[in-house]
């Protein structure tokens, strides 16, 4: 191929431009001190020796956390009628002593878990109210103090053979007894449990326990005596009583109110001198209350509702 046919593209055409180029600088380099080569040197130095301190300083007190002359020895337990003592010991050590091998002992006096015990014995023993831990650091032994729930009512399922538990005033469900457990003056509910899982450890209509006990009380402080409640609902319930009728009522309601509407339509002239025949009281409906005699139709008695 001739060379007269080639065209090289790294001459220069005539006339052209050359594009500038950036001035060279030449930065001078800086020389670093022999003395502050020294001073890193020795910071390092000194941070390594500080590191290693600490690292010697923590494993000695590992080491030490582990010995026997601060470690819980005894465990006492106050408080216990119902529930076992022994059990609580043995579920605090099981805390304690979890199996694993912690950088400091679980089981020092300073260091044991004594908020995590307090809080999981109520969860692991229903029938425990409270716990409490007391100790010292020059002593090997923790007193742990319990507070037992106090049975209020009792609690039974609506099964043909029911089993039933017993409940504080709160609501809390703790622990079973026997169907025919319940004494002259307990209250007896059914009801307002879910029936998914097992009662203990549940509470009773959560949010309405406090107003269905005052709603009771008020009932015996004005001469009725309530038997207890019938949850029917996420509204309603009835209230039998020993006077031979029972009390249909709704949660959220006034307990003062109810009780004084009641007192207004047993003395109306529709019901005055027939609470043996009476049936039942409705008081769920505001403006109307409604009632049933034995052997009667259902009647309706007048507003009793107060402003």
């Amino acid at each position: 191929m001739s060379s007269r046919n080639v065209v090289d593209l790294r001459k220069k055409r005539p006339g052209a431009r050359v594009p500038a180029q950036a001035p060279l600088v030449l930065r001078p380099q800086k020389r670093v001190s022999p003395v502050r080569i020294r001073r890193r040197r020795l910071k390092m130095v000194i941070a390594s020796y500080v590191a290693a301190l600490l690292v010697a300083g923590a494993l000695c007190l590992s080491y030490v956390s582990y010995l026997p002359r601060y470690s819980v020895e005894s465990i006492q337990v106050t408080g216990a009628q119902a529930t076992s003592a022994k059990s609580i010991v043995d579920f605090a050590q099981t805390i304690i002593y979890d199996g694993s091998h912690h950088f400091f002992s679980r089981a020092n006096v300073l260091l044991y878990p004594k908020a995590v015990i307090e809080q999981d014995i109520p969860r692991e023993f229903p029938r425990v109210a409270s716990a409490t831990i007391t100790g010292d650091a020059f002593s090997n032994s923790i007193t742990i103090t319990i507070v037992e729930r106090q049975a209020f009512a009792i609690w039974c399922s609506s099964d043909s053979i029911p089993a039933c538990y017993a409940m504080d005033q709160g609501g809390f469900i703790f622990s079973q007894v026997p169907p025919n457990a319940t004494s002259s003056g307990e209250y007896v509910f059914t009801g307002g449990v879910s029936t998914s899982s097992a009662p203990i450890g549940q509470t009773f209509v959560p949010g309405h326990t406090q107003g269905l006990v005052a709603f009771l009380q008020l009932l015996g402080q004005s001469g009725f005596t309530p038997l207890g409640a019938s949850v029917q609902n996420d509204q309603d319930f009835i209230v039998p009583l020993s006077q031979g009728f029972s009390v249909y009522a709704s949660f959220g309601e006034d307990p003062g109110a109810l009780v004084n509407n009641l007192q207004l339509v047993l003395t109306s002239n529709a019901l005055a001198g027939q609470q043996q025949n009476l049936q039942y009281v409705d008081l769920r409906f505001g403006n109307k209350v409604y009632y049933k005699l034995k052997g009667q139709a259902q009647g309706v008695a007048s507003s009793t509702k107060q402003k």
